[in-house]
């Protein structure tokens, strides 16, 4: 037997589709939900560590005199510069004086670097480290420090030498 047309029923594909958008949300949706919600996420980390940016902390340059690297050798010497040329406080810990190696192993053990010069810290008021990086985040600082102002008005993510050192302070009041 042969199905007449008038013995099957019609087919309507966008009155099914349209049904299934009502009980399931689309993939667009699905995706701009999930988006939101990372971009959430990420303004809120973000908010965090602008909040921690702005604490006051002091600067901690654990670097090495007695260091036979020259790269390790002229980045220090290009930090300590940078610092002195802004005229930023920072207490320096020399990594190769015996009596500061209590310090430099505590230091070791935030970073999880041994043996690499020059490294940079953060210390809070309630007694706190935090690493900030080497040498080349702080070149990164620098080199993003000299983008337009509209660029870093735009993009508030942007580390600065600014944001990241605005709030270093030489003693705790």
């Amino acid at each position: 037997m042969i199905n007449s047309p008038s013995s099957t029923p019609p087919r309507n594909s966008n009155n099914n589709r349209s049904q299934k958008s009502t009980t399931t949300p689309s993939r667009s949706s699905r995706v701009s939900s999930r988006k939101a919600s990372l971009v959430g996420r990420y303004r809120d980390y973000r908010n965090l560590q602008i909040g921690l940016i702005k604490e006051q902390k002091k600067l901690i340059c654990l670097i090495s005199k007695g260091c036979h690297d020259r790269l390790q050798a002229t980045n220090q010497d290009k930090a300590m510069a940078w610092f002195n040329s802004r005229q930023l406080p920072y207490t320096v810990v020399d990594g190769m004086n015996p009596d500061q190696r209590q310090k430099r192993n505590e230091l070791f053990d935030v970073s999880g670097v041994r043996g690499n010069y020059p490294q940079f810290f953060f210390e809070y008021q309630n007694g706190s480290i935090q690493y900030l990086g080497n040498f080349n985040k702080l070149e990164r600082l620098n080199e993003s420090s000299n983008l337009p102002p509209e660029v870093l008005q735009r993009h508030l993510e942007i580390e600065t030498w600014d944001k990241i050192f605005g709030s270093v302070v030489a003693t705790f009041t």
